[in-house]
């Protein structure tokens, strides 16, 4: 099976136009998943609402700019 973003087309240019550092997402038709646009790194936690699993992301941004992440579910 085929997969591919079905989020806002305007968000994704605003992205594309910026390159903020980080981008979170919390679009309930796509599943987790991290990805880049340009040097933006995209974040989105997924859903399990229909097992009562929480989803989120631990993001650290160091004083030099520095990202790293850590996807959480519990």
């Amino acid at each position: 099976m085929a997969t591919a973003p079905t989020g806002s087309k305007a968000i994704r240019e605003a992205i594309e136009r910026y390159q903020p550092l980080l981008s979170l997402h919390g679009n309930v038709h796509e599943s987790r998943g991290v990805t880049r646009i340009g040097n933006t790194i995209c974040i989105n936690a997924g859903t399990d609402y229909d097992q009562g699993m929480l989803r989120g992301a631990l993001i650290d941004i160091s004083s030099d700019g520095a990202l790293s992440y850590t996807l959480t579910a519990g």
